[in-house]
Order: structure tokens, then C-alpha cells, then sequence
């Protein structure tokens, strides 16, 4: 690690090993393409960091470029949530009608179509639609630790975050 890396912000190295990892991945290097990959995932995690400590327009932007690249839910909810805060309603609204309901987050995706009917009918309060949003997270995380310890036939009986 040279003195410079710590100059990068976590995007850019998140968007440089998704790009490399394609292109190990067209070389026919898996391997490689999985190690670069793996360190490429951190660009979701650095967006929804971002938010987090409300650093929103950074986290929206960074969130953006995951979704160029692949449907992940949790960067559809936190760019959402990211752009209700900015006080961008269509975007927030855009953005939460693409959280993807093969998710299997059932609560989440209700509370999400419920704001985007709100915003979209002139009646919301983005304060408000972002209070519903972690609310709804707050619940659905508790739904999902109840349902993980409960197995039918020897299989989980609920879906978690599948796909990414």
C-alpha cells in the first residue's frame, strides 16, 4: 500500500475492481476476478456508509453507480432514502418503485410502495416517507431474526437479501 492510497476515496477503488475483476473475468481468470470482486463489493457498502452518517449526496452517487451495474436492493432503499433527505421526491420515488420484490423483504417492500404512492400523489412528507422507511427496516430486521431461528422440514421458511 503506498502512501497515495489513502487519497483514494473508497468509490473509486470500489469502481476500479469492479472494473478489473470484469476484465479478469473475460481473460477467463476467476480467481482473480473473485479477489477483485470481493473488493469491489465494499462500493455498496461505502455508499450505504455514506448515508449512514449522512453524507447523502456522496451516498447517493455512489449508490447510483452500483445500480448502473447490478439490482441490489439495499442500495435501492439507502439511494432512495439518501434522496428524500436531499428533497429530491421523484428520485426518491424512482428509486424506491425499483427495490426488486424477488428480495423476499416483505415489510421493507410495503413501506416502500406505500412512500412511493405518497410522494406520488402530492401527500408526502419526506421527513416523514424516511421515519416510515426506518421503521419499516427496524421491523423487517426483527421479522428476520425471528424467522432464522424458525426451520420447516429441515429449511429456512423466509428469503434473506438473495441475489447479491
Amino acid at each position: 500500500m503506498s502512501i497515495f492510497s489513502k487519497l483514494v476515496k473508497p468509490y473509486r477503488r470500489g469502481e476500479k475492481n469492479f472494473e478489473r475483476g470484469r476484465a479478469a473475468e473475460s481473460r477467463g481468470d476467476f480467481g482473480k476476478a473473485r479477489e477483485y470482486f470481493q473488493e469491489g463489493a465494499h462500493l455498496v457498502m461505502a455508499g450505504v456508509c455514506y448515508v449512514r452518517v449522512g453524507r447523502d449526496e456522496d451516498g447517493l452517487r455512489v449508490l447510483r453507480e452500483c445500480l448502473s451495474r447490478k439490482e441490489i436492493p439495499d442500495a435501492f432503499l439507502n439511494a432512495g432514502y439518501a434522496a428524500a433527505k436531499l428533497g429530491r421526491a421523484e428520485e426518491a420515488a424512482e428509486l424506491w418503485s425499483g427495490y426488486p420484490s424477488w428480495a423476499g423483504q416483505r415489510v421493507v417492500e410495503r413501506a416502500l410502495k406505500e412512500q412511493v404512492r405518497l410522494i406520488r400523489s402530492g401527500e408526502a412528507d419526506l421527513g416523514a416517507a424516511c421515519e416510515a422507511v426506518a421503521r419499516a427496516v427496524q421491523e423487517q430486521d426483527r421479522t428476520n431474526a425471528r424467522d432464522r431461528n424458525f426451520r420447516e422440514a429441515g429449511r429456512r421458511t423466509s428469503e434473506f437479501r438473495q441475489g447479491y
